[in-house]
């Protein structure tokens, strides 16, 4: 859980690992394990990163609501051998249902705030270029070119490009 919370909450804050690592005086290398998962950082690390991300030091470690945002990454998807077509079957994910689709590009480092739609409202984003930052604004995902991710839209949420541009269709759905 501590792994998934740095990263969430550093991409969140939009603070890169050399900036964090500056922060808080510890190396990349350092960080960079703390957010795989490959190291056990001390209560004095914590402490650090929590003031760097300006967040308490419980928020590091509890663990997020369940079931609210869910993702499929370009790799999970299945091989038909005779055709030699990859698939992946999204329909379970994103139901049938009207709303508008709409492609969102965004030239590098720009960010795209919408505001809240209905309650109830979602997004389903399907990464076509490059990498999205995407989600509800304190629980935003990394995706590559490929994934799909879906979430609530009722909620301050954003998209956001890394280094290079990115494209994803979005289709979001009225609560």
């Amino acid at each position: 859980m501590l792994a998934a919370n740095v990263r969430r909450l550093r991409i969140a804050r939009h603070v890169s690992l050399s900036e964090l690592a500056r922060a808080t005086g510890m190396s990349k290398a350092t960080l960079s394990g703390v957010e795989r998962g490959r190291c056990n950082p001390t209560v004095d690390t914590l402490a650090s990163l929590a003031g760097a991300l300006r967040v308490s030091f419980g928020e590091l470690l509890e663990e997020l609501p369940p079931g609210e945002i869910r993702i499929v990454r370009a790799s999970q998807r299945s091989h038909d051998p005779p055709s030699g077509v990859w698939r992946r079957d999204l329909d379970s994910l994103a139901p049938p249902a009207t709303g508008e689709l709409a492609e969102l590009a965004l030239e590098p480092r720009q960010l795209d705030e919408p505001a809240p739609m209905a309650p109830g409202s979602r997004a389903h984003v399907y990464v076509l270029q490059g990498k999205l930052v995407a989600g509800p604004c304190e629980r935003v995902t990394e995706l590559g070119a490929g994934d799909y991710a879906s979430f609530p839209a009722d909620v301050p949420h954003v998209y956001e490009s890394g280094r290079h541009p990115a494209r994803a269709l979005v289709l979001t759905q009225a609560g």
